[in-house]
């Protein structure tokens, strides 16, 4: 019999170990199943119970009180730039954008209000300058990736414990930026209490002194792993940066002018007498090192009013012939593309209004012009837009003018 009490003895402590294991399991498993943590306001409770036996009869075990407490709010955010290397860009373009993220890592539902600062170049160049009309918008959820009439809020409205969320910083680029040139820019957010969807909560304050018996609010965020000096920790705030790089044409435009021919020594020495010929080469390059693409639209030469006269024909000088053909009076050549007609002269009429370049018939004078979209046309294969000179490409536009 002795030994029989012994044994549920041993049994009872058995059972209470169990119950105390499980017990501390229950409270440690949160911890380790979400990376929030339990969520704020959660009351936790617990309560001890004692076993016992008299004269070796087991007797009803004995609960203490419970004890009960609430979970404080934990504040902790993560904001990261999505691109990780630089956001490419044109001169004056609108609505360019930066992409971020915003993580919540606390334990609470919480508003987290956005604001975009010129920033430090995050990936080892120079700022040199800032982009314009810079704003910080929340992704809607409603089509993927920014769209200027849907991503309107400031704000990333309710986001749960453990969501993450995407930001945008969005900017004009200036006109007069060269291919290379860096604009950093920085988002920032804050965390505010959760309002409510649609509406925007209170700034927090981080409670101070003893723990309470409500829910404390403690700020847990990081220093943006000590990127620069404008974040600080345990401030409810967290930034990152982003860059802008321009990729432009590097367009130059040069003219030369070459007597070629006079009317009484041809092409012996001729001079700028009156009945001579002058040979215009207008060359536009985009050079090798640009960017991007130089999208032409129009050569326009006007030239002088009383004293020349446009040579309709392109005569060459040694012979006085039309080069081409009567009335084709400009050539187009094109250098270092891969176009159908490289290598190959391009013949155009003098006044033709129809076939890309053209003189306004002016007697004397006159204007020349040439639309580029109809010079350098779409070629689907090798694949070139219209007007397209891409980097270490040329274009030369050739005609003659006679003195008067």
């Amino acid at each position: 019999m002795k030994q029989r009490r012994n044994r549920m003895k041993t049994l009872q402590k058995l059972l209470m170990m169990c119950t105390l294991f499980v017990g501390m399991m229950v409270m440690i498993m949160p911890q380790v199943a979400w990376a929030a943590g339990t969520a704020s306001d959660t009351d936790i409770m617990n309560q001890a119970t004692v076993s016992f036996d008299v004269g070796g009869s087991a007797q009803t075990p004995i609960p203490s009180n419970t004890t009960t407490f609430k979970v404080d709010n934990k504040v902790d955010l993560v904001v990261a730039e999505v691109s990780a290397g630089y956001t490419d860009v044109n001169p004056n373009t609108t609505n360019q954008v930066l992409t971020f993220t915003v993580q919540n890592n606390g334990n609470t539902t919480q508003d987290f209000v956005l604001s975009a600062a010129a920033g430090a170049d995050p990936f080892g160049g120079t700022d040199n300058f800032d982009a314009s009309n810079v704003r910080a918008f929340a992704e809607s959820g409603v089509t993927a990736d920014y769209q200027a009439g849907e991503d309107t809020a400031t704000f990333i409205d309710e986001l749960a414990a453990d969501g993450v969320a995407t930001a945008y910083v969005v900017a004009d680029i200036p006109l007069d930026q060269s291919s290379g040139d860096i604009a950093a820019h920085t988002l920032t957010a804050t965390a505010r209490a959760g309002a409510g969807t649609g509406s925007l909560g209170a700034v927090l304050v981080e409670t101070v002194g003893p723990d309470t018996a409500g829910v404390d609010i403690v700020f847990a965020d990081g220093d943006a792993d000590g990127v620069g000096a404008a974040d600080i920790a345990r401030n409810a705030s967290y930034f990152n940066t982003d860059a802008f790089r321009v990729l432009s044409s590097q367009l130059t435009i040069a003219k030369t002018s070459t007597l070629i021919r006079d009317p009484f020594n041809l092409i012996n020495n001729p001079k700028h007498i009156p009945g001579a010929y002058m040979q215009y080469v207008v060359t536009i390059s985009n050079a090798v090192g640009a960017g991007a693409s130089a999208t032409l639209t129009a050569i326009t030469d006007t030239l002088e009013v009383t004293n020349t006269a446009i040579d309709p024909d392109l005569i060459v000088a040694a012979t006085g012939n039309p080069e081409s053909a009567a009335g084709s009076g400009f050539r187009v050549d094109l250098v270092g593309t891969t176009r159908g007609s490289q290598g190959t002269p391009q013949y155009f009429t003098t006044t033709s209004s129809v076939d890309g370049v053209d003189h306004d018939e002016s007697t004397t004078g006159g204007t020349v012009t040439a639309t580029m979209a109809a010079v350098l046309p779409v070629e689907v294969i090798p694949g070139y837009t219209a007007g397209e000179l891409k980097p270490g490409e040329s274009v030369t536009l050739t005609f003659n003018v006679i003195i008067q």
